[in-house]
């Protein structure tokens, strides 16, 4: 038995049913007719572990927050606890993994391809695939000055790997494609961002052609984005939603073409999201330049790990450049509210996690105070979005197999995938939790 593990991030099963019926999609309504398991975590939004780099972290390693401790994205080192396709491997179970979230390949001999997400330090394996890791990572990392030479040469590596994979005419196709949607949705974020899902998922399909390992997962972040950005409605599926769930179905209705009788199937979100917008307005701000604006409040001597939007890693020289810089963020205020959120480390005082938590509108006219001196905001910062979807605990699993139960924790999928494979290699039937 083969299983494909699709991590659909963050979906909202009534949107995304709502889509399949509206949009005419027939591979997201296939969905629908599998067995489904409801998943739940105890971590609370104000918790700052009801995240998806959190999240997933528990269901790859079967721990809850509380026990694996990974709070920040690009925290993956500190994994200290075997991740799933490490299990499999110590049993001689094979698998491919690609983009799973803070996530690392670790001592996994039996993971045959492993592509990390692109704000980890992690590398691709195998190699060839640093090809196609890169130009990502340094997109996603220096979102704010992006050189157009150091991409350049990043893309003809990336054009090779493509050739030798057989999809420089699906790219083609797929460019033609994002061009017209680029010009039709004036170069929205979500655009690249589906745009990326589906180059991810052709590239993930190939390498499980080649390799054909027992256990495959694909990690695709676009639904997320699209609730988070473009959520603007709950009574309709508008235009970018419609265009991010017509994707999807592409990338469904691939995997479906390659499954065979035995196989299972597995799509799962680790949390969901609610729409917001009858909410009070929830402003995304980032920095312009993250380096410039470090550099104007007196933080010279820093190494920038840029993350999803509006936090970073920090890493420093000496301990006392970087208590020079906590003190210097703690004291950042707006309207009279501290600015940022920052941690230290304790076991690394060389590095600074620091997120903007402020999220009120503000006038064109505010600014911000950092060790009683004043900086026009709006020449530092901009805001990215009024957020139209947050994070709830609840979430779904869909299985085309009834092994796995009702409801479960998130930290509780490895066990139960787990469970399925001993019972497979014993010669018996597994358990059927489920019936319909």
């Amino acid at each position: 038995m083969k299983t494909i593990f699709l991590e659909l991030n963050e979906f909202n099963e009534n949107l995304l049913q709502e889509a399949g019926k509206v949009l005419h999609l027939k591979n997201i309504q296939r969905l629908f007719s599998f067995y489904k398991s409801t998943t739940w975590t105890d971590d609370t939004y104000d918790s700052g572990f009801l995240e998806p780099w959190v999240q997933w972290v528990s269901v790859h390693t079967g721990l809850s927050s509380s026990e694996h401790q990974v709070k920040h994205l690009g925290n993956a080192p500190q994994v200290a606890h075997k991740q799933l396709w490490e299990k499999l491997s110590d049993k001689k179970i094979s698998s491919g993994i690609w983009g799973a979230m803070n996530a690392k390949r670790s001592n996994a001999a039996d993971c045959l391809f492993f592509f990390p997400d692109p704000w980890t330090d992690e590398n691709a394996y195998p190699s060839e695939l640093n090809a196609l890791l890169q130009p990502l990572r340094h997109i996603s990392q220096n979102y704010t000055s992006c050189p157009k030479l150091t991409i350049a040469r990043l893309i003809k590596d990336l054009l090779i790997l493509t050739k030798k994979n057989k999809l420089l005419g699906f790219l083609g196709k797929e460019i033609t494609s994002l061009a017209k949607n680029v010009l039709r949705y004036k170069a929205k974020p979500f655009v690249f961002v589906s745009f990326l899902d589906l180059l991810s998922s052709h590239f993930f399909l190939e390498y499980q052609k080649r390799f054909c390992p027992t256990f495959s997962l694909l990690f695709l972040n676009s639904i997320a984005h699209l609730q988070h950005h473009q959520w603007t409605s709950k009574k309709s599926i508008s235009p970018p939603l419609a265009h991010g769930f017509k994707n999807i179905d592409k990338i469904l209705g691939k995997i479906f073409a390659m499954l065979q009788p035995d196989d299972l199937f597995l799509v799962t979100n680790a949390l969901s999201q609610k729409n917001t917008m009858e909410e009070k307005p929830w402003v995304l701000y980032r920095q312009i330049n993250q380096k410039k604006f470090l550099q104007l409040i007196g933080i010279k001597k820093v190494a920038i790990e840029a993350h999803m939007t509006h936090d970073a890693h920090l890493f420093f020289p000496n301990a006392q450049s970087t208590q020079q810089a906590l003190d210097i963020l703690q004291s950042v205020t707006l309207n009279g509210a501290p600015f940022f959120h920052v941690e230290s480390y304790p076991d690394n005082p060389l590095k600074l996690f620091y997120r903007i938590q402020f999220t009120d509108p503000v006038p064109q006219d505010t600014f911000l105070t950092v060790s009683n001196k004043l900086y026009p905001f709006f020449k530092l910062f901009k805001a990215i979005v009024k957020r139209t979807g947050k994070h709830i605990q609840t979430g779904t699993l869909f299985s085309n197999k009834p092994y796995f139960s009702e409801k479960l924790a998130n930290h509780e999928i490895e066990e139960q995938i787990l469970n399925i494979y001993a019972q497979n290699c014993q010669r018996k039937e597994p358990v059927m939790p489920q019936s319909r």
